[in-house]
């Protein structure tokens, strides 16, 4: 639902650790986010409740980039027919969208290929992994992503009432002091105990970083850091005509304006449109 951004309060990722019984909890509040992407995207009805799931279970990555790291999170369903895509970096910008904007479904499970683009500071080639999902969804993507490429065990959970999200992730051990762990508690039986409480926390739809920090340290957790998560679109007009010069190799300059003087060059993720002109580009 759309909400009067003066009222909303950055989106916000918070981090805390349970060092005792070695686990980590990542709670995400996307109200902001999720009210801008309303706003900018015409994606309507059960498909912008896709949007939203989707956005609120990858948006956990975050997590996992070191300084300077930014990734791109992009999924090519063929059953059903979508196209995802979220880029953010260390810093908490982010940018996202779904395709086609007349997508009007609530799939709980898609097949298709999930690809993961790292980059890294002073570094030109990116790292980049392809994953087959088969009759997934999207939280078992995210925990398939984290148990392979961190060798991390994790539950994303979904709020139903509110535009959040939590990621519980069991350490390793060598992150976490064994002489202080507990045996015995699985990552199952971890969550049974504190998802009263975090339900009762997304019940209440709260951005209030001081009753969010205080409800989960009050579960035994330790609070370690937060983040804001902001919506921001790095497109630019030369990077319009750079995509629009790279036509021209396969195309004449007449066939990609149709004999017109100009058109008109609208970026998929912030809907922000270009006025370009036959001059410009036939002068490059």
């Amino acid at each position: 639902m759309k909400k009067d951004n003066k009222m909303l309060v950055e989106s916000r990722l918070f981090n805390f650790i349970d060092s005792k019984n070695g686990f980590a909890l990542s709670f995400l509040d996307g109200s902001k986010v999720i009210n801008d992407l309303a706003i900018i995207h015409d994606v309507k009805n059960e498909g912008f409740l896709f949007f939203r799931d989707a956005t609120l279970s990858s948006l956990q990555l975050l997590n996992y980039l070191k300084p300077g790291e930014s990734m791109g999170f992009f999924v090519d369903s063929d059953n059903p027919y979508f196209r995802f895509k979220l880029e953010l970096n260390s810093s908490g910008f982010m940018r996202t969208l779904l395709l086609p904007e007349n997508f009007d479904e609530l799939p709980k499970i898609f097949s298709g290929k999930v690809r993961i683009v790292k980059m890294f500071p002073n570094k030109a080639t990116p790292y980049q992994s392809i994953l087959e999902a088969k009759a997934k969804n999207f939280n078992d993507v995210v925990n398939d992503i984290l148990k392979d490429s961190y060798q991390l065990k994790s539950i994303v959970t979904l709020s139903e009432e509110s535009d959040q999200s939590y990621m519980l992730s069991k350490l390793p051990d060598i992150n976490v002091d064994k002489e202080k762990v507990e045996d015995g508690i699985s990552l199952d039986e971890y969550q049974k105990n504190i998802q009263d409480k975090l339900s009762e926390l997304f019940k209440k739809a709260t951005s209030e970083p001081e009753e969010i920090t205080k409800t989960i340290s009050d579960l035994g957790l330790s609070f370690l850091s937060s983040k804001d998560i902001t919506f921001k679109c790095n497109c630019s007009r030369e990077r319009m005509l750079g995509g629009i010069l790279s036509l021209t190799g396969n195309h004449s300059i007449e066939d990609i304006f149709d004999g017109k003087d100009s058109l008109e060059a609208k970026c998929d993720y912030c809907k922000t449109t270009y006025l370009i002109t036959k001059d410009e580009i036939k002068g490059v």
